[in-house]
């Protein structure tokens, strides 16, 4: 597998999600509301050696993707981590407006003629029964947006990916990873809440050198089935494993999660959402202290 870059900058905090406070996702939505405020901590995070950054298709991610395309520093020297779908936009937006008009929003982007192919053959192949064919045609109007950005790897969401892992749809993953490694070139990854589950699944299917996203921290937040099996599952030498939720929502101090994650030489990557200049300073320090 391709080398990952070792600090992903989260987008949580700069779309005003916090899993423990609304009032602190709040302010941060507030304060990221504003363009400048953006392209500030970008460029600062970019200056500290932080140089990727996971985003999903939140309606706040078109403009974070334009300062970066506009940015003469970030244009040609930022990676992007994309993550499909963003499942609470589609739940909000087709109860205000109908699937259809959300779908139409999103083909948009990809000009009159084309947008009508994708979203026909699309609508085709659902109606026709050939549902794969279908789900490719979904993620490529989820990648929309990232066009002509310097993509890492591309995510598949862990509410799909758990769905399927409960429904025994395993071949979802072969389409979804195919598919991202033949049209994009990079990484196919899944992001998922229960790591030996899926990775005894994959591993059963064959598959090997892939790229798995997870929570994981000394405190088992958000972690099944256990933190202990979610650790001894890390070593397997055909998984290569990037780190979330490390700070447990704040509950962890910085050094005492890192230096946590760093007893797991596996571990070459995580993502880590930081919306402050002193955060990143620190984030930036004890994860290159820990992490080799």
């Amino acid at each position: 597998m391709k080398d990952l870059d070792k600090i992903l900058l989260g987008h949580n905090p700069l779309f005003g999600v916090d899993h423990l406070s609304q009032e602190r996702g709040n302010a941060k939505e507030q304060k990221f509301g504003n363009r400048s405020a953006l392209n500030e901590i970008l460029r600062y995070a970019h200056s500290k050696g932080v140089k990727a950054m996971m985003m999903s298709t939140h309606p706040r991610a078109e403009v974070i993707l334009d300062i970066i395309d506009k940015d003469p520093v970030l244009k040609d020297d930022f990676t992007i981590y994309p993550l499909l779908p963003y499942i609470v936009k589609y739940v909000r937006q087709s109860n205000e407006k109908g699937m259809f008009n959300v779908l139409k929003g999103l083909l948009s982007q990809a000009g009159a003629s084309k947008s009508l192919s994708m979203l026909m053959t699309g609508l085709g192949s659902l109606v026709g029964g050939n549902l794969y064919k279908g789900i490719r045609i979904l993620i490529d109007i989820e990648m929309l947006p990232f066009k002509g950005h310097k993509l890492g790897a591309i995510f598949m969401h862990d509410a799909l990916v758990d769905l399927a892992l409960g429904l025994g749809c395993d071949e979802v993953y072969d389409v979804f990873r195919e598919h991202i490694e033949k049209k994009y070139a990079v990484p196919g990854g899944l992001i998922t809440k229960n790591v030996p589950m899926l990775v005894d699944r994959l591993e059963g299917r064959g598959w090997e050198d892939y790229l798995i996203m997870a929570a994981f921290n000394k405190t088992g937040f958000y972690i099944n089935p256990s933190l202990e099996a979610t650790e001894a599952v890390l070593k397997n030498p055909g998984m290569n494993f990037i780190p979330m939720s490390t700070l447990a929502a704040g509950a962890i101090p910085p050094r005492e999660a890192f230096e946590y994650v760093g007893q797991f030489p596996e571990i070459k990557s995580v993502v880590v959402g930081m919306s402050k200049k002193s955060h990143i300073d620190q984030t930036v320090d004890l994860i290159n202290k820990y992490i080799k």
